[in-house]
């Protein structure tokens, strides 16, 4: 019997927009019941320290991608 991910391919792109929402909604809900580990709370607390100094440095989005797809190709 095929998986659910099996069915993905299959499905409408309106059919998957639905699925991910209601993965998203899911998820969503999930995290908001839980608080971050330890390890991540440090490394978001490392992040928010470097946004606040103004250190934080930040990529072009559609750069990284672009540099993914370079690499995978």
């Amino acid at each position: 019997m095929p998986t659910l991910c099996d069915q993905i391919p299959n499905l409408s792109t309106a059919e998957k927009l639905v699925a991910m929402e209601a993965l998203w909604s899911s998820l969503h809900q999930t995290f908001e019941d839980s608080a971050p580990t330890d390890w991540h709370r440090e490394i978001l607390n490392q992040r928010m320290s470097l946004i606040e100094s103004g250190e934080a440095v930040y990529e072009d989005w559609n750069q990284v991608k672009n540099e993914l797809r370079e690499r995978t190709a």
